[in-house]
């Protein structure tokens, strides 16, 4: 695909949303609503182009999911989140170690878990995920959170990534809680 052709299709796919929201519960009471933007990117670079868009809104106390079969573009669109989030060093993928760390000029890190060895919430001590959590100067982005579910806080944001083909990913963002709902709104207008 063409660079001038990807443009096109970037300019014509914006997020679609809708005002559409889900709704969290515990019992029987409503916690928050549910934002969600579905996009798709027909590219690496448009995934890593996305990730940078929503990693420049990141601020410490943040939690991105970012969740998706093997060969979804996780890695990808947290290259672009780190490169948004204006790190310092190169972010890969940290499958073998677990946890990468990644500083910015202002001092704040933006730890990137890879939770698809891990087993459960209990596997998530193990890798100091609470400790990662309580950092007040930190943002977290976790790779297969679905791993750790129950380990993570209830306010986060959900990215779903899906192959559609080579060159094409289908992204869900969902929010879950009101610093998220701004996220998205922000991401809306992009």
């Amino acid at each position: 695909m063409t660079v001038a052709r990807a443009a096109r299709l970037s300019k014509q796919n914006s997020p679609r949303s809708a005002d559409r929201r889900l709704f969290c519960f515990f019992g029987n009471v409503i916690i928050f609503a549910v934002s969600v933007v579905d996009l798709q990117t027909y590219s690496a670079a448009h995934t890593r182009q996305w990730g940078a868009r929503l990693g420049a809104l990141l601020s410490p106390g943040d939690v991105i999911c970012v969740s998706g079969e093997l060969g979804a573009g996780k890695t990808t669109l947290a290259t672009g989140i780190g490169h948004g989030w204006g790190a310092l060093e190169a972010v890969n993928s940290p499958t073998f170690v677990f946890v990468n760390e990644y500083s910015r000029a202002d001092g704040n890190r933006l730890y990137h878990v890879d939770a698809y060895r891990l087993r459960d919430a209990a596997d998530a001590d193990s890798i100091a995920l609470p400790d990662l959590l309580d950092n007040p100067n930190a943002a977290l982005l976790i790779e297969w959170p679905e791993r750790v579910l129950a380990a993570l806080p209830p306010e986060r944001l959900w990215v779903a990534l899906r192959w559609i083909d080579e060159h094409t990913r289908e992204i869900r963002m969902e929010s879950c809680g009101p610093r998220y709902d701004w996220m998205l709104d922000r991401l809306r207008d992009a």
